[in-house]
């Protein structure tokens, strides 16, 4: 018997054909990068400082037909705490929003990109933050627009709770890009978390199951490791308990089979309070339905990488509850992840 896994966030096209937002945070050098800051509530400093350039994230998106038909984004609205960014684009050149100077963005070849080039935190803004996007493309002469968003985490000097992060040069795997290196950026208060030091040990998990002898804040997944998609997760531990935790999804887009997943409906595409979105699983070999039997067993994650709800029907229900973060930061909602797993 054979296995392929499939790891999705809910954001699909309703015309049979599935588009997926590719969405990259990096640096400058391309490196991953992470999405919190540290705030001294009494100077108002944040760590890191995103005002220097060395420091400044860089949220890429792009799309991708699961067809394989030709993609092409058209636009990208940002949004910032509610407003949107208004942003007069010059191709490849930085430029400023007009409302909010402390984000830039640009059009990077297939990629637009949302620099952050100031700090978001200070000593009146101690909460986590959420930046979303709208994205108009066009794909097999159909044009469409997907929405999403990522939060930003931001926590006080002198807190005594732990933070963590999961940054990733990239998140899809292909004949030209094999491996990904995933890394663990981890914080105390304000102070950075070296791993084997002071207590401090880490520990990774793909799809729910522990790596053996990973025990370093780097994690090099390859594509023989992925099959499909999987999700990895950090577990930050302090004398043995796990005290910070965080998740990323890896898929490999040029495997032979691959799950697919449709919405059931126009309106069961998206997850909201009392709203749930559900999904139907199928499997291709390149490219066609397999018509031998299949077992699908999926998992949701939530956006801290804590494991919400599973199953093992070819029918996947995503609820409210599953996108409910509780941590000591406090209690929010956000994007959840769902990895999904076939047996042939």
């Amino acid at each position: 018997m054979s296995k392929t896994g499939a790891a999705f966030s809910v954001r699909f096209l309703r015309n049979g054909d599935q588009i997926t937002v590719i969405r990259n945070v990096i640096d400058s050098a391309g490196n991953g990068a992470a999405l919190f800051q540290v705030v001294d509530t009494i100077t108002g400093i944040p760590t890191p400082d995103w005002t220097q350039d060395a420091n400044q994230p860089i949220i890429q998106l792009g799309v991708r037909s699961a067809a394989g038909y030709p993609t092409e984004i058209t636009n990208v609205a940002w949004g910032y705490d509610g407003v949107t960014l208004n942003f007069t684009y010059n191709g490849s050149t930085w430029v400023t929003a007009n409302n909010d100077s402390r984000f830039q963005a640009r059009i990077n070849g297939n990629y637009y990109e949302l620099k952050i080039v100031a700090n978001l935190a200070s000593e009146t803004v101690v909460s986590n933050k959420q930046i979303s996007y709208e994205v108009w493309y066009v794909s097999n002469s159909h044009s469409d627009k997907l929405q999403g968003s990522i939060d930003v985490l931001i926590q006080q000097t002198g807190s005594d709770s732990h933070i963590l992060q999961i940054t990733t040069n990239r998140v899809e795997l292909d004949a030209s890009n094999t491996t990904a290196t995933l890394t663990a950026v981890a914080a105390y208060g304000s102070t950075p978390v070296s791993i084997g030091t002071n207590g401090y040990a880490i520990e990774w998990y793909q799809d729910n199951v522990k790596l053996s002898g990973q025990t370093g804040a780097t994690l090099t997944v390859d594509r023989d490791m992925v099959s499909g998609g999987s999700i990895f997760v950090a577990k930050l531990l302090k004398d043995g308990n796990v005290v910070a935790q965080d998740g990323q999804r890896i898929n490999d887009i040029a495997d032979e089979y691959q799950i697919t997943y449709t919405p059931n409906d126009a309106g069961s595409n998206y997850v909201a309070p009392k709203h749930n979105a559900v999904y139907t699983l199928a499997l291709t070999k390149n490219g066609e339905p397999y018509t031998g039997g299949v077992k699908f067993a999926w998992q949701v994650y939530n956006a801290m990488g804590v494991v919400k709800s599973s199953g093992d029907t070819n029918t996947v229900t995503v609820t409210d509850n599953d996108c409910l973060v509780d941590s000591i930061e406090g209690v929010y909602y956000s994007d959840c992840d769902v990895q999904v797993t076939a047996e042939f």
